[in-house]
């Protein structure tokens, strides 16, 4: 799934070194893991927010993220959510003095480097998340037929946070009406 991976580092990059995380599925919390997780309330471990829905579930990062590398869905330093419609969201954050604009602007150009058939989002859109301004990108890669990606961008109280999810294309407007009501249970602590 490089093409995959790719798409997932495109809309989730913040500084890249070389591409990060791995490769393997297996290294993703099983869902096994994720429905023994707490149901109703998740409390990220490493990344300052909280998840309030009874529909969700939550599966903590292993490690806080360094700031280096990409992260992935199936990297250790990405807490992931899940739905028991079989959606799935996955979150990092780290602290930052930049401004939303520009931390959106440089996952961007970074994501353009990894795949510039994939290089501009075919949608972008303003919203909040806990009252905060935020930006949700959305894309296809490759271009109108690929699998479907949406990132939530938000920064608050000097830490930047990325909310992401992806599957193959099709439901487009479902996907969009999903993750804008879990953006809308997320409380940044």
């Amino acid at each position: 799934m490089p093409g995959l991976r790719a798409l997932v580092l495109m809309f989730a990059a913040v500084a890249v070194t070389a591409c990060g995380g791995t490769d393997s599925p297996s290294d993703s919390p099983s869902p096994a893991s994720i429905s023994s997780a707490t149901a109703g309330v998740f409390n990220s471990k490493f990344y300052h927010y909280t998840l309030n829905s009874p529909d969700w579930t939550g599966y903590s990062a292993t490690t806080a993220w360094d700031g280096t590398g990409s992260p992935g869905d199936g990297d250790p330093w990405v807490d992931t959510l899940a739905q028991s419609q079989g959606q799935r969201v996955f979150a990092y954050g780290e602290p930052t003095s930049t401004t939303l604009e520009r931390f959106v602007a440089k996952s961007r150009a970074v994501g353009a480097r990894a795949r510039p058939d994939c290089a501009k989002p075919e949608a972008t859109r303003a919203t909040t998340i806990d009252h905060e301004p935020a930006i949700v990108d959305e894309i296809h890669c490759p271009a109108k037929t690929g699998v479907f990606a949406l990132s939530a961008y938000v920064v608050h109280d000097g830490r930047v946070y990325v909310i992401f999810t992806y599957d193959q294309p099709g439901d487009e407007a479902g996907m969009r009406a999903w993750f804008g009501d879990l953006l809308k249970k997320i409380d940044l602590n």
